[in-house]
């Protein structure tokens, strides 16, 4: 009761026109990519914990490389005990753990063409694994015991060689929809998400697994020449129907969205019944339990949402 009563209250605070004006604002916004610039000044850097990574990660994102040559790093994790905790280059050349796994000799990364890569790690396995549009590309085996350190900092667009700082090696590239999960996904979930293409939303579909989030990752602070781009996808693209007959949607149910963009809660008096709607359709209410209204607020509320279904 007392986290329905704060969410509303914090709602509140801002007018449905202008709340409205800013969701749509960040809806568009996770539909553009990143552009890193060639110098060690361009990166995106943050401080994080990796707790519920610990024992098991997928690390995807969608990539254009811009330079020749190797070494042109993207993403990296680093800790006070390893600075190579997670880096993966845009060629094929990964490093987890401290541990190399070099794919850069099996496959030949084209200049200006956007690939898809994914990186897999488990501690049941002790495998980490490498691939390139949906396909395998080879593994390494891990240290015995050797689990992911859970505090550190991330960079964007670079590496570390020290823990959190001495950034020596840009990525100068492209990068979209970069997404960390808390599991290890098999080769067909890899495979789904590499054939899905560029502008799907398959990833969603991960949910709360969904550890870092591409939309969340375009809320922190850019240094240096890191500009947000066009890459050709946009919001509320539908797939036409080859069926002619008209959708007959369930009886109306008030998803989270819903409720965020219409008045149906505001300035009433909480009921039963209404809590009670509430509980049903806000099943993750206690995340957001005295929060402040930020952009990041509003934009992890936005990818709560639901769509209704029809028959």
């Amino acid at each position: 009761m007392m986290q329905i009563l704060s969410l509303l209250f914090l709602l509140g605070v801002l007018t449905m026109e202008s709340l409205s004006e800013e969701v749509q604002r960040l809806v568009d916004r996770r539909y553009n990519g990143l552009q890193f610039g060639a110098t060690n000044q361009d990166y995106v850097l943050f401080k994080t914990r990796m707790d519920p990574l610990e024992e098991s990660y997928t690390l995807c994102g969608w990539l254009k490389k811009r330079q020749a040559g190797h070494y042109k790093y993207w993403f990296a994790y680093s800790t006070s005990s390893s600075r190579e905790e997670i880096r993966p280059a845009d060629d094929g050349y990964f490093l987890t753990l401290s541990t190399p796994a070099d794919m850069s000799s099996k496959v030949t990364v084209e200049l200006g063409v956007w690939a898809h890569w994914c990186y897999t790690w488990s501690f049941s396995t002790l495998t980490a694994k490498v691939n390139y549009n949906g396909q395998l590309l080879g593994s390494v085996t891990t240290p015995s015991g050797r689990k992911v350190v859970v505090e550190g900092y991330v960079v964007l667009g670079n590496e570390f060689n020290s823990h959190g700082g001495d950034l020596n090696y840009p990525f100068g590239g492209d990068l979209f929809k970069a997404n960390l999960f808390d599991e290890e996904l098999d080769a067909s979930q890899v495979k789904a998400m590499a054939d899905a293409g560029l502008c799907s939303d398959i990833e969603e579909g991960y949910g709360r697994s969904r550890f870092l989030k591409w939309e969340d990752l375009l809320l922190e602070e850019k240094s240096g020449n890191v500009t947000e781009i066009d890459v050709g996808c946009y919001p509320d693209v539908e797939e036409e129907s080859n069926s002619t007959e008209e959708c007959e949607c369930e009886e109306e149910t008030f998803s989270r969205w819903d409720l965020l963009k219409n008045d149906k809660y505001f300035n009433r008096t909480v009921t039963a019944e209404m809590v009670e709607q509430l509980k049903e359709s806000w099943d993750v209410l206690g995340d957001f339990e005295g929060a402040t209204v930020t952009d990041r607020f509003i934009s992890h509320f936005k990818f709560y949402h639901e769509t209704d279904t029809c028959n």
